[in-house]
């Protein structure tokens, strides 16, 4: 997990349709850093899971995509484990039965790191939002809940009991970024800022669309829906890949979709949005960072 620094451009992206969902209760889960460093990174996204009911086929689908290492850690019926990169942990897969029973269902989940989860669950429900799992605990992991804000948009709250990832440089195959694509931006934009006790501002440069930031890191993106009738408000994230044709080609290969063909819409990098072969949306980018000081990526 990475934030950007604040001088780097944001990504502007076209919106897309995502599944509203209830998630299942999660299996024991480990520590979020190894060896604990006790540092909170209020703000900042820490972790993913990816909720679904097709899930042999989703774990096959991003261990070929990205190279990922996998590691089962519980058993079926109800079946978690992790996927790794370059020994570290980097997302989730939860086994979740399809909300109607009938259709394959898949769904991102981004947790986010806040003060307080039981305050963060508060102030969500204070302004229309809804809980999806209420705030639980475990030893090694922390306390965390899945709420759905007062646009429906999913989120996860996270407090981490070893403390949360630090700032680096993600890798390709690591999550880089999140943004989210709503209705109401500039209210999502402040709610989210309440709930991190984070930095919310417009975009000089995207008027109507909102940044995200703490601990002088950009962290986020907050975007209007294009279609707000037909679409649903989501957080979505965005995968650092080092070629997003060639992955967006072997997506296909894999038996997803390509949902937003690659494009270059942000300043020296490209992206594109793909669909899982169980419905779970993700965001590829190539990004090349550059030291602003030496001019080395």
């Amino acid at each position: 997990m990475t934030g950007i620094r604040l001088t780097i451009a944001a990504v502007l992206l076209a919106c897309l349709p995502l599944h509203a969902a209830v998630a299942a209760k999660p299996p024991p889960l480990p520590p979020l850093t190894d060896p604990p460093t006790g540092i909170a990174l209020p703000g900042k996204f820490v972790w993913a899971d990816l909720f679904t009911s097709d899930y042999d086929r989703s774990r096959d689908f991003y261990v070929e995509l990205f190279g990922l290492e996998w590691r089962p850690l519980k058993a079926p019926p109800e079946p978690y484990g992790l996927f790794y990169l370059d020994g570290v942990p980097v997302a989730g897969l939860v086994y979740r039965k399809a909300p109607d029973g009938n259709e394959t269902y898949g769904r991102w989940i981004h947790y986010l790191s806040v003060p307080d989860v039981a305050a963060g669950e508060a102030l969500l429900l204070s302004r229309g939002g809804r809980q999806v799992i209420p705030r639980q605990s475990y030893p090694q992991r922390g306390e965390f809940a899945i709420v759905a804000g007062p646009d429906g948009a999913l989120v996860g709250l996270m407090r981490s009991s070893s403390g949360d990832p630090g700032d680096y440089r993600a890798e390709t195959g690591d999550f880089i970024w999140r943004e989210l694509f709503t209705a109401n931006v500039a209210e999502s934009a402040q709610l989210y800022a309440d709930l991190c006790r984070c930095l919310a501002y417009p975009r000089d440069d995207a008027p109507g669309r909102y940044l995200l930031a703490s601990q002088d890191y950009l962290r986020a993106a907050i975007s209007p829906l294009e279609d707000p009738v037909d679409t649903a408000p989501g957080w979505l994230g965005y995968v650092r890949v080092a070629d997003v044709a060639a992955i967006s080609r072997r997506a296909l290969e894999l038996g997803g979709q390509v949902v937003l063909a690659p494009t270059a819409e942000f300043a020296g990098g490209t992206l594109a949005i793909i669909r899982d072969p169980a419905g779970g949306y993700l965001g590829l980018m190539a990004w090349d960072y550059i030291d602003a000081e030496e001019g080395e990526q």
